[in-house]
């Protein structure tokens, strides 16, 4: 059983305890949800409704551990990752090279090939400079740079277009361009911790013990997850550009003595 359902099951059973004629249906108006949805709910077979969930978690006086449990099991169930289907397009992504060193380097390049997919983008510079937060010269520089990458093409009525689909950089090759590119999603992240609410953003880290030896196939995952997530995202109504970022990074020396000895 999951831990969303187990909680409202065991609220239910607390106030039966208290009143046994207390039914499932005055639950569910104590919790301000229709009876219907609350029993499908309690057996796992849907999530609670976006609108229900604040009042559902007040109703429930959670303590903050379960309430980040709580909303985490909701989200484990509505969105398993083994079922998320990676697009086409990401299998047979463009790859970049080091000659669009300004488009992996410099993050307003990625940022305006996203915002032209989202709904209600159109072309007007004063638009897009206010939807990026950069400055018009600074959006000049940007679009001349994809320009000449041919990444994006101008058409006769001044409208912005893609020339190909989801970009990719090579991977596990040192590059230049890619360091300087991670440099500064990293900064950014930084001012992004405090500058915006927690409902939209998501930081997360662990610290494992791991068998070096394990590390290509993590490196596997980690670039199925990346599509996969970006499926998830990109599916539905588009109106915003998010970065997603990952690390993985060892905090131990590996060039002290004894790490490298089950190392074949």
């Amino acid at each position: 059983m999951n831990y969303h359902s187990k909680k409202l099951k065991e609220a239910l059973g607390q106030k039966q305890k208290l009143n046994p004629s207390y039914s499932l249906r005055a639950f569910s108006k104590y919790l301000g949800m229709h009876p219907s949805t609350l029993s499908l709910v309690m057996k796992g077979k849907r999530p609670i409704p976006g609108k229900n969930l604040d009042e559902v978690i007040m109703k429930l006086d959670l303590t903050v551990t379960e309430e980040a449990i709580f909303r985490e099991s909701l989200e484990r169930k509505n969105s398993l990752i083994d079922k998320i289907e990676i697009e086409e397009e990401y299998k047979n992504r463009f790859i970049v090279d080091e000659s669009h060193h300004k488009v992996l380097a410099e993050w307003e390049h990625y940022a305006l090939l996203s915002l032209v997919e989202t709904e209600g983008f159109h072309s007007d510079f004063s638009f897009i400079a206010s939807r990026l937060d950069i400055s018009l010269e600074r959006l000049e520089v940007v679009i001349d740079n994809l320009l000449i990458a041919e990444l994006i093409e101008i058409d006769g009525d001044n409208n912005i277009k893609l020339t190909s689909g989801p970009l990719r950089t090579t991977e596990d090759i040192s590059s230049k361009a890619l360091r300087a590119s991670h440099k500064e999603t990293l900064e950014m992240s930084k001012s992004k911790l405090d500058d915006v609410p927690v409902e939209f953003r998501d930081f997360s880290s662990m610290t494992i013990a791991v068998d070096p030896e394990k590390l290509p196939e993590a490196k596997a995952v980690i670039r199925e997850f990346r599509q996969k997530m970006a499926s998830l995202l990109r599916d539905g109504n588009k109106t915003e550009v998010f970065q997603f970022a990952l690390q993985l990074y060892p905090l131990t020396d590996m060039n002290s003595e004894g790490s490298h000895e089950n190392i074949h």
